[in-house]
């Protein structure tokens, strides 16, 4: 028994001065170090220094840990008081072993030494021994080493018996949102040994090739949460990976420039996801999301209630809108007061300013690109909102559950009940305004190499008004077959699509000018698209596409015998327009990456059609016609060629800090013809011919661009210079009635801008939002050695959509988990418009004698607008979850100027300034979403 005794104390006492000297040999090296070279690092920097420095292992899960900057005081002395001094407020534990390993665990500490009773007794010693073998044994399946996370259980791939005789195996995965099911594109998955990496396309469908054996996989992006997992790859095979979106409950706004606002290449873009639309204040409570997009840098508009926006300076012609692949040639309801898109079914949409990928043309300004909800996974669900002008709803859900879903969403209007509660005035009450829109999306996945989507998109406008005795209807239809093809790391997109826009109207204002007036264009095209990833860095894309127009100029047609004007059917023409495009993405180090492109464009103009030859040199005036030829049905008239180009690169100058450039080549092939200032929904479009130019435009654009304040705030700032070359611009005086050949009225010049824009973004925290100012000068030029061919005599003048200073304020405040407030303020110069500078008789009448085109402006802008939103108890379980959000919409009650106009009264002129709201608009709207607010 002594002998026993002895031999027990001999052990512990070993035991004891064993881990004793273990541990002191960490502490005394953290002392022996200056433990405030730590000082001021961020999160990863600590670690990577700490492990080197220090020879020891840290071991954690990455997602209980934020990234923040390690801090140092007098009382750290060693690195255990350090971790325990910075991580304490993130209720993160500290643990080490013998092995001078650290373990950081959230909630409950780990125990990394042996129990208390160990020695106790000896009947007990051989099975306390085994108990900690076992718990040392349980804790090492659960976790794997690795100097960044915890991974859990390996999964097996396949089985021996069909990877026999064979070393490399082929992996294909699909990454998928584990909340919503959805696929999620641009994960990266990195294979940790060979440092092989792939790139999830836009299914989230990945293809990896790995040598037989264990690997771990490192799955990133910058919206999920990191991960890793450990497979026992025995065949080929297949796996579906879960993540977790990286996102902060009921934030408010989410703006973001670029998916790396540092390192990626591209620049001129806007990102926002349906989160940005969902708490700013807006006309009548409606999310809009065009009228978000006017709060970003470098858009704008005329003025409120109108359609489209101009973008760095240039007309809204040369944007374009894509829904699903669906060109939407009207974007807007009600004559611009509303947006034509329902934003409970937009899953995100970008803006292209500059930097325009390759695969993009027909638009020389920007290209405004929006995404369709996909389809949720996880159950059949809906959510909609009903305010005092517009009601919604969304479906979405499975049709077989993994292999397809489907989205459905209508909007609808009932404006007519609301005009009559708000006014007695029996012209305004008279008035009515219907619209509505819908689309709906199905989601097939045929196997993990193929996908097909099918898109349709309608909306419409019957509008009557009573003051002018107006009668519209128009609408937009459109559908798309997206075919996806996925191959190793590269991916194929065949789509096919039409749309057409349709515009009716009829003016009964008098009998002496009533009429009825049409016209319509479709777009039929097909596009295939291949990309190839070289590596993780470098990729190319190649392509084609092709569009054939449809446009019927329409007619006006006198409604009563008192109209002197003739009928005139202004005709049809077709258009043929086909590219092919190259473009190739380059990292050339950790510092500089590139990307260049070239697009081949082809337009030929088309019969029928009846093309007028003037006289060589001579304004296209009647007088000058020498011939008329007829066309007949396709038949080829003239073919235009242009030659694209894109350039840009990004150089990272600091960690927080890099310089962008890029150049930017486009052609357009089609305009409007509009003799308003604002774009309505009668305007013409009209294709190039013989008697008209191409436009050309030419960009430069560079800018900075960093994450300051411990990467809390993004600051970017963008200068640019455009030039438009043969830009239509419409003959002053002229009457789009008189005449069906549209060269007569119309010419081509110059347009010139320029502008720089700074942009401050707090993308997350209880106060989010951003803050933007750009000043820009926009002018256009149409001179001519003959007069007729001269606009402003031949000298520069300023654009419609000159507004060279614009202050975009946009924030949002969340009180707590229920409770937020929203607010934006805008303000700009007021746009150019051109005055009656004097008043003279001539003969028999008074004539008015104008300043030159755009001389003066308008008063300038300002307006501020408010929301509360109030959201509905958020227990777990829940039918539906319900919001109540309560909008003022100019709270100041300013009264800003639409327009001037002029009445002669008493041989004088009087001008009146038109406002649209002059006056706070309130709205309250109630949101519904079935189940509860975190699903």
């Amino acid at each position: 028994m002594k002998e026993y005794l002895t031999n027990q104390l001999k052990s512990k006492l070993i035991a004891t001065l064993i881990i004793f000297a273990l541990n002191s040999q960490i502490f005394s090296q953290a002392n022996d170090y200056d433990i405030n070279t730590y000082n001021g690092l961020k999160w990863e920097q600590f670690i990577k220094k700490a492990e080197s420095d220090l020879n020891v292992k840290f071991y954690f899960n990455n997602s209980d840990i934020p990234d923040f900057t390690v801090k140092t005081t007098p009382k750290t002395k060693t690195l255990i008081q350090l971790l325990v001094y910075n991580l304490e407020a993130y209720k993160i534990h500290v643990s080490i072993d013998k092995r001078g390993n650290i373990f950081l665990s959230k909630g409950q500490k780990l125990i990394t030494g042996l129990p208390s009773n160990f020695f106790k007794q000896q009947q007990s010693t051989q099975k306390s021994i085994q108990d900690t073998i076992d718990r040392n044994k349980e804790e090492k399946s659960k976790f794997i080493k690795t100097s960044r996370d915890y991974i859990a259980k390996t999964i097996i791939v396949g089985t021996k018996k069909k990877g026999v005789h064979k070393s490399r195996l082929k992996l294909d995965g699909t990454v998928r949102n584990s909340k919503t099911g959805e696929a999620v594109n641009n994960v990266t998955i990195i294979d940790k040994e060979t440092k092989k990496g792939v790139v999830t396309n836009i299914k989230g469908e990945f293809s990896l090739v790995l040598n037989k054996g264990n690997h771990i996989l490192e799955i990133s992006s910058v919206n999920i949460n990191k991960k890793q997992l450990k497979l026992d790859l025995l065949s080929d095979g297949k796996i579906e990976i879960w993540v977790e979106d990286k996102v902060i409950m009921l934030e408010g706004l989410e703006v973001r420039a670029q998916k790396n606002n540092l390192k990626e290449i591209n620049m001129g873009i806007e990102n926002l996801s349906s989160k940005a639309v969902k708490n700013i204040p807006l006309v009548f409570g409606e999310k809009d999301i065009i009228k978000v997009a006017l709060l970003l840098p470098g858009v704008q508009t005329v003025g409120e209630g109108s359609a489209g926006f101009n973008v760095r300076g240039s007309p809204t012609d040369q944007n374009i809108f894509y829904i699903n692949s669906v060109p939407v040639y009207n974007t807007s309801h009600a004559s611009g007061f509303f947006s034509a898109f329902n934003s409970d079914a937009i899953d995100e949409f970008s803006l292209h300013k500059s930097n325009i990928p390759i695969e993009y043309g027909g638009r020389i300004s920007s290209i405004f690109n929006i995404k369709a909800k996909q389809g949720r996974e996880d159950g059949v669900t809906a959510n909609g909102g009903i305010g005092f002008i517009t009601g919604r709803v969304l479906a979405e859900g499975p049709i077989q559950k993994g292999k397809s879903n489907f989205v459905v969403g209508l909007r609808s209007t009932y404006s007519d009940w609301a005009v009559n509660m708000m006014t007695n005035n029996d012209k305004v009450k008279n008035s009515k305004a219907r619209f509505m829109d819908a689309l709906t999306s199905f989601t097939f996945r045929l196997n993990p190499k193929n996908l097909i989507n099918i898109f349709a998109y309608h909306s419409r406008d019957k509008m009557t008004l009573a003051a002018t005795k107006n009668d519209l209807d128009y609408k937009n239809t459109g559908a798309s077959l997206n075919w996806f093809h996925y191959f190793k790391q590269n991916s194929l997109n065949i789509s096919l699509v039409h749309s057409h826009y349709n515009f009716y109207e009829e003016s009964k204002i008098s009998a002496f000018t009533s009429y009825s007036n049409s016209n319509k264009i479709q777009h039929n095209e097909l596009k295939a698209t291949l990309k190839f990833k070289l590596d993780k860095e470098n990729a190319i894309t190649i392509g084609a596409n092709s569009i054939l127009y449809n446009n019927n100029k329409g007619s006006y047609i006198p409604l009563s015998s008192e109209n002197p004007q003739e009928q005139i059917d202004f005709g049809k023409e077709k258009g043929l327009e086909a590219a092919i495009f190259i473009g190739a993405e380059w990292k050339v180090s950790e510092k500089l990456s590139l990307y260049g492109g070239l697009r081949y464009n082809l337009f030929s103009s088309l019969g029928p059609q009846q093309i007028n030859t003037y006289k060589e040199g001579l304004p296209k005036i009647e007088e000058n016609i020498i011939e008329t030829i007829t066309y007949g049905d396709n038949e080829f008239i003239k073919t235009f060629k242009g030659l694209d180009f894109r350039f840009s690169g990004r150089y990272l100058l600091k960690d927080n800090l890099s310089l962008k450039l890029s150049y930017n080549r486009m052609h357009q092939f089609l305009y409007v013809l509009s003799n308003t200032i604002s774009v309505s929904p009668n305007y013409k479009w009209k294709l190039i011919d013989p008697n008209s130019k191409p436009i050309r435009g030419d960009q430069y654009s560079i800018g900075l661009f960093s994450n300051i304040f411990d990467h809390k705030f993004e600051f970017s700032v963008e200068s640019y210079y455009k030039k438009s070359e043969n830009v239509v611009e419409i003959k002053d005086g002229a009457d789009l009635f008189s005449t069906p050949y549209f060269e007569q009225i119309t010419l081509q010049g110059d347009l010139k801008a320029y502008g720089i824009e700074l942009m401050l973004k707090k993308p997350k925290g209880r106060l989010s939002g951003w803050i933007n100012y750009t000043y820009s000068l926009s002018e256009i030029k149409v001179d001519d050695e003959f007069g007729e061919n001269r606009i402003n005599n031949g000298n520069k003048y300023k654009s419609n959509y000159d507004k060279p200073h614009n202050l975009n304020i946009v924030g949002s405040y969340i009180f707590s988990r229920r409770w937020r407030m929203s607010a934006n303020f805008v303000y700009s110069t007021g746009r150019p418009i051109t005055y009656p500078s004097s008043i003279y008789k001539f003969g028999e009448g008074i004539r008015l004698h104008y300043s030159e085109r755009n001389a003066y402006r308008l008063p300038d802008y300002y307006r501020l607008d408010l929301s509360f939103t109030m959201e509905g108890n958020l227990k777990k379980q829940k039918i539906a979850h319900g919001s109540w959000t309560f909008s003022i919409y100019n709270v100041l009650g300013r009264k800003n100027a639409y327009s001037v106009y002029f009445n002669r009264e008493n041989n004088a002129l009087k001008g009146y300034k038109l406002s649209i709201f002059a006056a706070p608009i309130f709205s309250l709207t109630y949101n519904f979403k079935l189940g509860n607010y975190d699903n």
